[in-house]
């Protein structure tokens, strides 16, 4: 299981030299977020690497789990993962060939924005001065298309989940299938033209109407043109997020989601990373490149660094 900006089998630069070898990955391996499996590796039989941890062939024995910078060994409970998990019924199955192949359909829907896009812009041409149709017609017509482009995500999240509340989903249900689709779209359709929103106020009013809860004077940083689970997402005023929000985990191929929260005035620094369930205090600065844990709570008015997170040995103070 392969999740989302892996590093899987790089090949090494150093000193003028680039090194290609084989990386093979056993059998019900799970490799998290931003995890490295360096090239050359060969990672055993029911192996986790965790999210941001680079992997270590020599020290991994089977069904280990492995977390952190530098990586330590998890305790790990035996896995009680129901059958389905990995051999669903024919049901389960031809519902997911259902959800996949409408993945297809996808591309038709900005060919059609294109098509009405182009239309406007005939129209205009043939009723308008050469002033007005660059100057007013043509600028109005590009944003009504990337506009329609953006509702139609909205709508589509809205129509396939609704309102989103903590909990579990099995890997092969319904719910996961229509959440999976709903974000391709979102990274297909709206994602090109929101980019160029990032930092503006345009973007926030998009993620609200998309379920997240921002609050006033919230800063966010780049990345924000797409966001998975904005349900999940509860920024307080005065906030600055810059971090990377992993809202949900696929764990024994049943996904569980639940609350991330920053409270008011708090810091969340480049590329840092909240699991479900993280709550931020008060005016706490979490550094770049941190990883808070699921469901870890950090008091007000600290400073944490590290992955995982401990306190920093920098004063809050001089933050």
């Amino acid at each position: 299981f392969l999740t989302d900006g892996v590093y899987l089998g790089s090949p090494r630069v150093d000193r003028g030299r680039v090194t290609m070898a084989a990386t093979r990955l056993g059998r019900r391996v799970f490799v998290g977020n931003h995890a490295v499996v360096p090239c050359g590796q060969a990672i055993p039989d029911g192996v986790l690497v965790g999210v941001c941890t680079v992997a270590d062939a020599a020290r991994l024995e089977p069904n280990s789990a492995w977390f952190g910078h530098p990586a330590f060994p998890l305790s790990r409970p035996p896995d009680q993962i129901d059958a389905e998990a990995f051999v669903p019924t024919r049901a389960r199955y031809v519902a997911r060939l259902f959800f996949e192949t409408a993945r297809f359909a996808l591309p038709v829907l900005p060919v059609l924005a294109a098509i009405l896009w182009f239309a406007m812009l005939q129209n205009a041409m043939a009723t308008s001065t050469p002033a007005a149709f660059f100057g007013l017609a043509a600028p109005t017509a590009t944003v009504l298309a990337g506009a329609l482009l953006c509702l139609m995500v909205l709508g589509l999240k809205w129509l396939l989940l609704g309102r989103v509340q903590p909990g579990h989903h099995d890997f092969w249900s319904c719910w996961c299938f229509r959440w999976d689709l709903v974000y391709v779209a979102w990274q297909q359709l709206a994602r090109p033209v929101l980019s160029s929103l990032e930092g503006t106020l345009l973007l926030t009013w998009y993620l609200r109407a998309m379920g997240a809860r921002i609050g006033r004077r919230v800063v966010l940083g780049r990345g924000f043109a797409q966001v998975v689970d904005p349900d999940m997402l509860r920024f307080d005023d005065d906030t600055t997020v810059r971090g990377l929000l992993q809202a949900h985990t696929f764990e024994g191929r049943v996904l569980k989601i639940d609350r991330v929260r920053v409270r008011r005035g708090a810091s969340i620094g480049s590329n840092a990373l909240l699991f479900y369930g993280a709550d931020v205090g008060e005016a706490t600065r979490v550094a770049a490149h941190s990883v808070v844990m699921k469901r870890e709570r950090l008091p007000a008015g600290r400073v944490y660094e590290g992955c995982p997170t401990r306190l920093s040995t920098v004063d809050a103070t001089a933050v």
